[in-house]
């Protein structure tokens, strides 16, 4: 009868057990900075999105408003015009009392001011209407829709600075996803060599993902 003993078991390294053991406590570290990174670089990512989008459609309200407004201004300034060809004529076949029913029934105040210093200047101007002259010829819709189109441009510049804030955030979620996906894989390889490189390229990534998100928030 044999009696045969097991040989007795090779007692882990103790060095590769603390180097494993640091890994995972740097995975974990990295893991959770890269989480955090992501969600708030997301979170603004999502704010300067929507920004961007109100103002995108508040520079599109506000310029069909203006192009409306100018519309208006310029079935304002035809009919001024048909006007004064109607009460030149005549005041040219010297139906004078007609003329001054006419300017009285339908002039606009604009109008008549522009008549008046039409008057005045000869044969110098030929076209009362024209502002190169001197005419003080003017409509409220002009102002109104050049202000509406100033307020359309501001708009739709600040929602460019916001799309491009919003893009910014973007690519920093980019670097940082990366950041969690070789800081997840990480813990998987049991090899210290693949294990340090894969959080090496974490690390990176949550360098220049981190980098990204101060250039956003301060560009």
């Amino acid at each position: 009868m044999s009696t045969e003993f097991a040989a007795p078991a090779t007692p882990a390294d103790p060095d590769a057990r603390d180097g494993g053991r640091r890994t995972e406590i740097l995975a974990a570290f990295l893991l959770g900075l890269a989480a955090v990174a992501t969600a708030w670089s997301a979170y603004w990512s999502a704010i300067y999105g929507g920004n961007a989008i109100q103002g995108y459609a508040q520079s599109n309200t506000l310029t069909s408003q203006a192009a409306d407004v100018y519309g208006d201004a310029t079935g304002q300034y035809n009919f001024d015009r048909t006007l004064f060809l109607q009460y030149a004529e005549l005041r040219i076949t010297g139906q004078e009392e007609a003329a001054d029913v006419l300017r009285e029934s339908f002039f606009s105040d604009s109008l008549a001011e522009t008549v008046d210093w039409y008057d005045t200047t000869g044969d110098e101007v030929t076209d009362p209407f024209d502002a190169d002259a001197g005419s003080p010829y003017s409509l409220a819709e002009w102002a109104q829709g050049n202000a509406l189109s100033e307020e359309a441009d501001a708009a739709y510049q600040e929602a460019v600075a916001a799309d491009d804030k919003g893009d910014r955030f973007d690519l920093a979620t980019v670097f940082l996803a990366l950041s969690l996906f070789f800081g997840g894989i990480a813990t998987v390889f049991r090899r210290y060599l693949p294990q340090v490189a894969t959080l090496a390229i974490g690390g990176a990534g949550l360098l220049i993902g981190g980098g990204a998100v101060l250039w956003a928030h301060l560009g």
